[in-house]
């Protein structure tokens, strides 16, 4: 029996610039959430809302952190959209 393989994390350099800019404490729970998320990519989200593209972009709160996202089933990757800190 083989394990399917690992979704790849996609981001823009915005959002990749976001993520390195937490504190050590809460990059550790993104890049945690992060890595359950490539494995498969079914984690539970908080909401799901449309974008301009027509998709149906998910969204989850990790800490004081709005992750969203969209999995591309097609190409096994994991298409981040946005990282924002809210209070």
């Amino acid at each position: 029996m083989s394990l399917a393989r690992p979704y790849e994390i996609v981001a823009p350099l915005t959002v990749c610039e976001e993520l390195r800019a937490p504190p050590r404490r809460d990059r550790r729970q993104l890049e945690e959430f992060l890595f359950r998320l490539t494995r498969p990519p079914s984690l539970p989200r908080d909401f799901e809302s449309p974008a301009e593209d027509e998709r149906s972009h998910q969204a989850k709160i990790v800490g004081n952190w709005l992750i969203s996202y969209w999995p591309d089933h097609a190409a096994r990757e994991i298409r981040l959209t946005g990282c924002e800190r809210i209070e």
